[in-house]
């Protein structure tokens, strides 16, 4: 018996690792045992750090760990090109743009490069450093240095962005499993994003669909809020399972 537990409490650790989250009952239902059983294993896999309790289940130990942008910038680039492809296609000429910090913003940023007469705000180094030789007018919003994402943070950053107005924000998010919304690892983050939305006509998450088996520790927007979210992948029914009909989820089109 113990060998059983043992061996499939080491398939449900796959299982968070590959994909992120687990529920309860589908757990249950895979494995032939009972829910209570499943939730002893999560208790089991929360002691040794491979785990997080969440409702109705668990999240990886992984997920809540904040990943360097440089480990960022070459996951799911496929996903990440054609969300950006379609976002860039949804910016008028002379708009003003909102930047948020972000591998996936980040994309959107090297498909500017050949746009021009746009007026773009940003509070990531990065994206202001991609942008810097187009013919576009960039802005970048003062504020901390996070060494880890080049974001800068912090009052001088939200100042900045209580004065101005943008046509449409992109912003990023660490992962929305079970929040009701998009979310970031860092509360200083979520300020700039929720300032982003407060100043802009129009505002979208950017994100994969992988999104939506992570979770991350501050919401910034209900997804009612939102204009939308684009986003592309392979897990895309879990992600309409997450939103429902609220918000417009725009599929990415690769170019």
């Amino acid at each position: 018996m113990a060998e059983l537990t043992a061996d499939r409490r080491n398939k449900i650790a796959k299982i968070l690792v590959q994909e992120g989250s687990i529920r309860v009952g589908d757990i249950a239902e895979r494995f032939g045992v009972s829910t209570e059983t499943i939730r002893k294993d999560i208790i089991y896999l929360e002691e040794q750090g491979l785990a997080e309790k969440n409702h109705g289940g668990a999240i990886s130990k992984t997920n809540v760990v904040e990943k360097t942008l440089d480990e960022k910038e070459f996951v799911h680039t496929d996903e990440k090109n054609a969300i950006a492809a379609t976002a860039v296609s949804m910016i008028h000429d002379h708009d003003t743009v909102f930047l948020d910090t972000g591998s996936t913003t980040n994309a959107i940023a090297r498909q500017l490069i050949i746009r021009s007469g746009l007026t773009i705000f940003t509070n990531s180094v990065i994206t202001a450093g991609i942008l810097s030789e187009s013919d576009n007018e960039v802005f970048l919003l003062g504020g901390k240095i996070r060494r880890s994402n080049k974001a800068l943070i912090g009052g001088w950053a939200l100042d900045m962005l209580d004065n101005i107005h943008t046509d449409i924000a992109f912003l990023g998010s660490d992962g929305f499993f079970g929040m009701g919304g998009p979310s970031s690892l860092r509360y200083e983050e979520a300020t700039i994003k929720t300032h982003a939305m407060k100043v802009s006509s129009r505002s979208y998450v950017v994100a994969d669909s992988t999104k939506a088996f992570s979770t991350s520790h501050f919401r910034y927007a209900y997804w009612s809020e939102l204009d939308g979210i684009i986003t592309a992948g392979d897990k895309l029914d879990k992600l309409h399972d997450d939103i429902g009909n609220q918000t417009a989820i725009i599929l990415g089109k690769a170019i």
